[in-house]
């Protein structure tokens, strides 16, 4: 069948990152999952050996648009697979489409979502395939080639795809497996105009002369932390697999892609993609995606992970930072955003204001103020409650079998809900935030007969919180790569159990949480939730470096009794009674599952450091 394709331009209300607000150059089950780090689900089973061959095969997979009901996202997430090639513009595509099971076909687009702005509609061509031979002629844009294959129904269908004529290659970075040699190669070898760069979560695309200019840098490494991050929001969301209403999205590698608009803003997140000006892509393709900058991308990934129940109107660009938080936490960025720009001040000044006209949403907007200063809140619930509260709330949500409509019924599903969650009447918090809604909402929130807050939310900063809250579980977080934690090697501990690093279980598992319990003279007793009559212990009583660490009975014995001592940036030290002069120490500063716990003299390394993740 012969195509003639042209493109089609959609009204596009972007969420960006506005010149004025995010713009960093201005202002700014148990055992089997323990690491988000397993590969995603492609459409192509076999995408990274086949990606760039001539014969390639597909299976149809759910709606986007039905996936994100289903999580309550705002946006779909990526849809569609790339085939490692490039059509150029007025060029004849030979295709043959060969229908191995069921019935359905798949779409070709031809273009990359948003690459193109100005000189090139953003949205690709996209053209419905039919078994057999078919001859598409692309427009004066041409583009990269890609395939979406889904259904509203229930998938049943695949199909192979072989490129007979008028395809050329793009170079395709794999991580994991691309070396620089190749990678240099294929930049000398293949001229197509753009690149593609693969992670287990991630798609990146941006120009061939931009790849270029960026070698020699370590691709792996850009390609491993972007994966991180979004593996890291997609914790935050409560996406842990424990029942299959939080399963990962079945589409689950998200498009990055340099844009090639100039002009009012500087990224952007929409349907099926993000998106990052010239000015940007410094920021987001690069080693600088783990550093203050990389706040570009940790913001614009959490845009498609905002969900519409409890996002109204005035918090477009304000709850997207939840994830940019928890991302510059997980990545070890210190000090925060929020006391870099230093904006606790005018939040203390507006919790301050005792009017009765105070109202969280319309927020004086002084100096682009307004959406930090609403942001505050959210952090608040975070510095009182932990991840934990966050992941509960996102599964909470995809429990609802209708979506509240409008400001107030929003409001009121988060006010309820907060509260539940949380296990806290939070009436004091929401009216000095100044929560403008029908009094009956607080009515309802004094029916649910919970306790107020030991601590009230709205008094907590990042300097005034209480370092340890005493009857708190936490995990204890190494620096070595702030992602592993403290682990007791068993779900069900005997005496002399040992501790050792291991990557987060996800969901959550007790063998992770470690009970912080306040003894006199300011020492703590480290009681694990898998057994709380267990409690860390230095084994023997001994003080000789490279002790191991286990749970033992508790006691009382010094060698139970810790020293948690604040050293700065958000990390803590931890020290027996019984060997002050040691620490809790990853043994050679390894990252590997299974490192030794041990005490060792203190010093000053990341592998003695350790954040306290309140759950």
């Amino acid at each position: 069948m012969n195509y003639m394709i042209s493109k089609t331009m959609l009204p596009l209300l972007l969420a960006v990152v506005l010149l004025g607000s995010c713009k960093k150059a201005q202002n700014l089950q148990e055992e089997q999952l323990k690491k988000p780090d397993a590969q995603a689900i492609a459409s192509n089973p076999q995408l990274l050996s086949t990606i760039g061959t001539n014969v390639q095969e597909f299976n149809q997979l759910k709606d986007a648009a039905q996936e994100s009901s289903r999580l309550k996202y705002t946006f779909h997430w990526t849809d569609f697979d790339p085939t490692g090639f490039y059509v150029p513009a007025n060029t004849q595509l030979n295709i043959t489409v060969e229908q191995v099971t069921g019935s359905a076909l798949p779409k070709l687009l031809i273009g990359t979502y948003y690459r193109y702005k100005g000189t090139q509609n953003e949205l690709p061509a996209i053209i419905q395939l039919t078994a057999g031979v078919n001859t598409i002629t692309s427009d004066q844009y041409g583009g990269m080639i890609w395939i979406r294959f889904t259904t509203t129904g229930t998938p049943d269908s695949k199909v192979k795809i072989t490129f007979n004529s008028g395809h050329l290659r793009v170079p395709v970075f794999i991580k994991n497996q691309t070396t620089q040699t190749d990678w240099s190669n294929q930049l000398s070898t293949y001229t197509s105009p753009d690149v593609l760069l693969i992670g287990d979560h991630i798609y990146q695309v941006y120009s061939r002369t931009r790849a270029i200019g960026y070698q020699p840098q370590d691709n792996n490494y850009v390609i491993s932390k972007a994966d991180e991050i979004w593996a890291q929001e997609n914790i935050l969301s409560g996406l842990d697999g424990s029942v299959p209403l939080n399963a990962n999205n079945i589409h689950s590698r998200l498009l990055m892609t340099e844009t090639s608009y100039v002009g009012g803003y500087y990224a952007a997140a929409y349907y099926y993609a993000t998106s990052y000006t010239p000015d940007a892509c410094g920021d987001v393709f690069t080693p600088k995606i783990t550093t203050t900058a990389g706040w570009t991308a940790w913001h614009e990934l959490g845009h498609m992970h905002q969900q519409s129940p409890w996002t109204w109107s005035t918090l477009g660009e304000v709850t997207v930072n939840i994830y940019s938080l928890h991302a510059e936490r997980m990545l070890g960025v210190t000090p925060s955003r929020l006391k870099r720009d230093n904006r606790w001040p005018v939040v203390f000044s507006y919790l301050s204001n005792t009017s009765s006209t105070k109202d969280y949403n319309s927020t004086p907007d002084q100096t682009g103020d307004a959406p930090w200063i609403r942001l505050y809140l959210f952090h608040q619930l975070w510095l009182a409650f932990g991840d934990n509260f966050y992941i509960q709330l996102h599964k909470k949500t995809r429990e609802l079998t209708q979506n509240p409509s409008g400001d107030e019924n929003k409001m009121r599903y988060f006010m309820l809900t907060s509260c539940t969650i949380s296990g806290k009447n939070l009436t004091n918090f929401f009216r000095k935030w100044g929560f403008k809604v029908n009094e009956s909402i607080y009515t309802e929130i004094a029916n649910l007969n919970l306790p107020q807050p030991t601590v009230e939310p709205s008094t907590l900063n990042e300097e005034g919180t209480p370092s340890i809250e005493n009857g708190a579980y936490y995990k204890i977080v190494s620096a070595v790569n702030n992602t592993s934690v403290l682990d007791v090697n068993s779900n069900s501990p005997a005496n002399s159990t040992i501790v050792s690093l291991w990557s987060q279980n996800n969901p959550s598992t007790n063998n992770q949480l470690w009970l912080f319990r306040r003894l006199s003279g300011g020492f703590y007793t480290l009681k694990s939730k898998a057994d709380t009559t267990k409690v860390m212990d230095v084994s023997g009583g001994g003080s000789a470096n490279g002790t191991q660490i286990i749970v033992y009975q508790n006691s009382g014995s010094n060698n139970q009794k810790w020293s948690v001592n604040d050293v700065g940036g958000g990390y803590y030290t931890l020290s027996p009674l019984s060997a002050p002069n040691s620490n809790v120490d990853v043994n050679s500063g390894s990252t590997s599952n299974g490192t030794k716990i041990q005490i060792w003299g203190a010093g000053s390394g990341n592998n003695q450091k350790f954040k306290l993740v309140k759950q």
